[in-house]
């Protein structure tokens, strides 16, 4: 039997026995009367017994690590391994290892992202790229974390268009023959509401992404369709591939008022912003800021204000009329008062086609700053985690 569990089946099991803990046969006197309900005092005992079992659980454990810990503090060899790119890795190889510089400093910070990304949660984490404004890359932005995600990190990766209307997540990405979008989905959804669904099944209703090492589900083509996927719907969906994938990267639509959006928001654990440095689309983002920090201060759930404050912006390079530089640095420290980080995305071609976004084809700038976004999102997931841990075991 598999143990592979995805999702929310991960669960934690009993402890397997080594022992035979069969109970010894035992014979029972005709005239014995067994009662349904055990005799007063036994009960008392078992009371009594109980706080005593609890107390040893939440005893400190005799070995804390806390001395041990200083030894194992570093999480990886990054710095050990010999240097693969740069001047560094090039004298390397002309000297056949006879000269071994140390790693740069550029090589060291990408493996540490590359660490970041590949980190490990306890349970299925949700990004959501938000934005009113159209036009400033979410699904651009959604399709290269998603890549970098699933290329970098090795688990599974889902990109979802929960766009209200009709997104163009099908356009970007490789349909690879397949017309199945989240409506056809959610048409069968029952089905995968079992505990006897399996991800192959599923995966009929995603696209894979190939070498790219994500897949996708993408919106439906007719808006009346994607208009009947409410808050009820989106659940119910998010419940399913929660189940099979580690990391679920939702692009969304316009309106941030709609019910999908808004049920996208509830169970959301890290928030990425796109913009232009363009006083529309700065407006547009801060707008959106501000009714998150209002649903907080109205509902008294500090949850809104969280994604906020530990949001990542991804300041991508729009087409149009540059923007003179003090203007941008204004923009820029409207911004970066409201959230957690601003990373640029430098221009790439191959990102900027209309089509399909083949990531084989990105070039290195681009790849690098989504490789830095991606930690960047690895630590607020890892800290959203641990926060949301520490809750279960006070309870």
């Amino acid at each position: 039997m598999s143990t592979n569990w995805q999702g929310s089946e991960r669960k934690s099991r009993a402890p397997i026995s080594l022992t035979d803990t069969e109970p010894e046969a035992t014979t029972t006197d005709p005239a014995t009367i067994i009662h349904a309900v055990p005799d007063a005092e036994p009960a008392a005992v078992a009371k009594a017994e109980t706080p005593v079992v609890e107390d040893l659980h939440r005893e400190a454990p005799l070995v804390s690590g806390r001395r041990s810990a200083a030894v194992l503090r570093k999480e990886n060899v990054n710095d050990q391994l010999p240097p693969a790119t740069g001047w560094q890795a090039f004298l390397r190889a002309v000297s056949f290892g006879l000269i071994s510089p140390k790693v740069g400093a550029a090589e060291l910070a990408r493996r540490a992202d590359l660490s970041a990304i590949q980190r490990v949660y306890s349970r299925p984490m949700q990004i959501m790229v938000a934005q009113p404004l159209g036009g400033v890359g979410k699904t651009m932005c959604s399709v290269g974390l998603g890549s970098t995600f699933g290329i970098h990190s090795g688990q599974q990766t889902l990109v979802w268009d929960n766009n209200e209307m009709m997104g163009t997540a099908g356009v970007r990405t490789n349909a690879n023959d397949s017309t199945r979008t989240v409506w056809d989905l959610l048409n069968v959804l029952e089905s995968f509401e079992t505990v006897t669904a399996r991800k192959g099944e599923l995966s009929y209703y995603t696209r894979h992404q190939g070498n790219n090492q994500f897949s996708v589900l993408v919106a439906d083509e007719d808006a009346d369709r994607m208009k009947s996927i409410g808050a009820d719907e989106f659940n119910r969906i998010h419940t399913v591939v929660s189940r099979f994938y580690d990391t679920i990267i939702v692009d969304t639509g316009n309106n941030t008022r709609s019910a999908n959006w808004l049920a996208s928001i509830e169970v959301t654990d890290q928030l990425v912003i796109p913009t232009t440095l363009k006083r529309n689309a700065v407006v547009s983002a801060l707008r959106m800021i501000e009714q998150l920090e209002s649903m907080s201060e109205r509902t008294g759930n500090p949850h809104y204000k969280d994604l906020v404050r530990n949001a990542v912006v991804l300041v991508t390079q729009g087409g149009g009329a540059k923007v003179s530089a003090a203007e941008q640095a204004e923009l820029r420290e409207n911004l970066a008062s409201a959230v957690r980080v601003l990373i640029d995305i430098p221009y790439d071609g191959a990102l900027d086609t209309g089509s399909i976004i083949d990531w084989q084809l990105v070039g290195d700038p681009a790849r690098r700053a989504f490789e830095r976004a991606s930690a960047e999102i690895a630590e607020g997931l890892l800290a959203i985690d641990r926060a949301t841990s520490i809750k279960t075991i006070n309870r």
